[in-house]
């Protein structure tokens, strides 16, 4: 069932009219500014919601679940995040150029609809350890969420769970519930900052981690704390200044229990590999991917059940990396032959993910002069922005298009910089 049919449906089942469905979006979003027109043009597919996406699964009430595999999800009638709060879209042109990205998510199914999670925590509340499982499925459904629109939509609701998870440990609770709940805080901090990052909010995002690596380690959890860290020195070597970063991904390496998880380890080692190309440090690039692969090796070897925060580990995102370290260090010959290797296991309905590999490898097209490659890359990483809702991808094609200014006389670029002066 596509998107606009999804919608339909779940209105229906809810026995709304389009005014009454676009009445409780205004109430739920605060906007006042949804109509029966913006209703009708989404269930007839010629429309896009994009930040109005996370106000429709609360108000239709459904969520993601996901699938058999760890980036399949679907969308289905059950527990939605209330009350979520996020900027609302500045015009109606400005939320209908991007896809409705929800369209890809697959089938509607019906399932029965859930207690609704996350709401804020009566003072003096005990809470057990269903409380701490239902935090967690939220937070799993989020992480999904987040692979399909984009930090600008996900960050706000992440940044209000993180706080109902917060108001959580104002309560009383058994001492295991107590550590459940700090690791969890942690969890949700990390996803936020995250979110916060991809959102453009860059000191949002190293506040977030710093204050994830705090919770963690309160649990004593320091596998996870070493993972918040090494998200900390990943957020610090994507700035303007990026000279500690390296330090900080050491640091998490070496605070690593030594029995960590091998998917755990690859994080680590990624993201030390990343830092080390920020700085300059081919050497420490090649060590650092030296690290993640014999941890993907221990993994294939050794499974083992891994926590939920791990799950989009793999060894094409560790092969995205690789590539992305060599292009920022201006190796072409190194970067294009990974980066055009690893485009087929990722469809459009990552367009986030997609768009930034497009991204490194037309910079290293233009890198290595191939302008062509790199006014085809740069269309493509054009179209798949303009589906999903990543200020930090904008910004990537926009300092590409800056690049292939200088190449105008080229038909090709010059078609891209046309058609992209229209949007």
């Amino acid at each position: 069932m596509n998107a606009g049919l999804l919608i339909k449906s779940a209105r229906k089942a809810k026995g709304l009219t389009q005014k009454q469905l676009a009445d409780q979006l205004n109430d739920v979003s605060g906007w006042q500014t949804c109509t029966v027109n913006h209703v009708y043009r989404w269930e007839t597919g010629r429309r896009s919601p994009r930040e109005w996406m996370p106000h429709l699964m609360t108000v239709l009430g459904l969520r993601l679940e996901q699938g058999n595999t760890s980036t399949a999800c679907t969308l289905v009638h059950g527990s939605a995040t209330p009350g979520i709060i996020n900027p609302p879209p500045s015009s109606e042109d400005d939320v209908d150029r991007r896809e409705f990205t929800g369209a890809t998510l697959g089938a509607l199914a019906a399932v029965p609809l859930a207690a609704a999670a996350g709401q804020a925590a009566p003072p003096g509340r005990r809470y057990g350890v269903a409380d701490v499982d239902r935090a967690r499925r939220q937070l799993s459904d989020l992480r999904r969420l987040d692979d399909y629109t984009g930090g600008a939509s996900t960050y706000p609701i992440a940044l209000r769970e993180m706080t109902r998870v917060d108001e959580m440990l104002r309560g009383s609770y058994s001492d295991r519930v107590g550590t459940d709940l700090l690791s969890v805080l942690a969890e949700f901090g990390q996803f936020t900052a995250w979110t916060a990052f991809d959102a453009g909010k860059l000191e949002d995002a190293r506040r977030h981690a710093l204050r994830a690596t705090a919770a963690a380690n309160q649990a004593g959890n320091r596998l996870l704390a070493a993972s918040t860290l090494s998200e900390l020195a990943y957020i610090t070597a994507s700035s303007s200044t990026p000279g500690e970063s390296v330090a900080m991904a050491r640091a998490s390496w070496a605070n690593a229990p030594r029995d960590a998880l091998p998917a755990a380890r690859v994080v680590l080692a990624d993201r030390m590999a990343f830092a080390c190309a920020r700085t300059g440090d081919a050497r420490g690039v090649d060590h650092a991917i030296s690290l993640a692969e014999d941890a993907h090796d221990h993994r294939d070897d050794h499974a083992e059940p891994e926590p939920d925060w791990l799950y989009w580990i793999n060894r094409d995102e560790s092969r995205i990396m690789v590539g992305r370290c060599w292009a920022e260090l201006h190796r072409p010959v190194q970067a294009i032959p990974v980066l055009e290797t690893v485009t087929a296991p990722y469809d459009d309905t990552h367009a986030r993910e997609v768009a930034m590999l497009e991204c490194w490898l037309a910079d290293s097209y233009l890198d290595a002069g191939e302008i062509d490659r790199a006014a085809a890359s740069t269309s493509r990483a054009v179209e798949l922005a303009e589906r999903t809702a990543s200020p930090r991808t904008d910004r990537w094609v926009n300092g590409l298009l800056q690049r292939l200014a200088g190449h105008r006389d080229v038909a090709p670029v010059r078609e891209v910089l046309e058609r992209t002066a229209t949007i």
